[in-house]
């Protein structure tokens, strides 16, 4: 039998890759001619089911001629299917909850909605790390079907059809769509407040400052300030807070997620030597602080400048 070849998996992806393009076509054509949310909704969920029944029809039709392909059709190709749907289910939502009144109790509103998206980004940490960052170690165990994902990782998903689904699909769908919801709520809240941006300028005019130190050290920093809850109240994301650390401190941490399972794994030191390091650093000026401070001489002088 010949082997088969990366060749023979081109032809799904530009099937993909077309059927998507028609079918954002055919989502913008209906929320241009359909104004009212409910049958513009209709329509869309239509669409996006018809798209999807064409392509699970098209997979069983054609086997994928590797495990790397199924993987690559799993993870990149039909979350962005299934994010369209988890997308506009969202954004009815918002609509129809959408408050009346002024500009304040909009800015409410949209701060509410901003935390709930937040909070799903944090519940779903681990897997929206290995999304943005694409890591690939355990993609036989997330994009395959029949894979035996180690589930009590796995938040709660609903049901899936098992030939049609894998482990983690549905998720990274639901990432896909919950990040393009975060980039519309922060768009309408900037409108109502332009504000809340102020402050780049004033950033612009401070010394820029440069991670020197070993990476691994910044990544345990990151995760204990992730797991800690120190930053937006405990709901900043853990590649919210790779991205704001890689851009102020200019370092790339695309291995983040690897350093920290190098981290996990120390057999020999603490998985938080770097912070263990800290806190002797610390305790040690202060031990020293103390023990350099010259006794108070007794003033029996009037006026306690004299």
């Amino acid at each position: 039998m010949a082997a088969f070849t990366f060749n023979q998996y081109k032809p799904m992806i530009k099937f993909a890759e077309n059927l998507l393009r028609k079918l954002q076509e055919e989502i913008t054509r209906i929320s241009t001619a359909e104004t009212a949310a409910a049958p513009k909704l209709k329509l869309i969920l239509q669409a996006v089911r018809s798209a999807l029944k064409q392509l699970r029809t098209y997979i069983q039709e054609h086997p994928f001629p590797r495990v790397q392909d199924e993987i690559d059709f799993f993870k990149r190709v039909k979350p962005r299917f299934d994010a369209l749907r988890i997308y506009y289910l969202g954004k009815y939502d918002l609509d129809i909850r959408m408050p009346a009144g002024d500009t304040e109790t909009l800015k409410a509103f949209y701060r509410e909605e901003l935390r709930v998206v937040q909070r799903f980004f944090r519940h779903v940490g681990f897997y929206h790390q290995y999304y943005r960052l694409g890591t690939t170690e355990l993609d036989g165990l997330y994009f395959v079907r029949g894979a035996e994902a180690p589930g009590v990782l796995l938040p709660e998903l609903p049901d899936q059809d098992p030939g049609f689904s894998t482990a983690c699909d549905y998720l990274f769908a639901k990432i896909i769509a919950f990040e393009r919801l975060q980039e519309d709520l922060l768009r309408a809240l900037s409108t109502l407040d332009p504000a809340h941006l102020t402050g780049m300028e004033a950033e612009a005019e401070l010394p820029a400052l440069k991670w020197t130190g070993d990476k691994v050290n910044l990544v345990e920093v990151i995760y204990a300030l992730y797991f800690t809850g120190q930053l937006n109240h405990g709901n900043a994301d853990l590649s919210l807070i790779i991205r704001f650390m890689e851009k102020h401190l200019e370092i790339d941490l695309s291995r983040a997620y690897r350093d920290f399972i190098d981290i996990r794994n120390r057999k020999v030191s603490s998985p938080s030597r770097y912070i263990d390091q800290m806190r002797e650093s610390i305790h040690k000026r202060v031990d020293d602080d103390l023990a350099f401070k010259v006794p108070r001489k007794n003033n029996t002088k009037s006026g306690g400048y004299g």
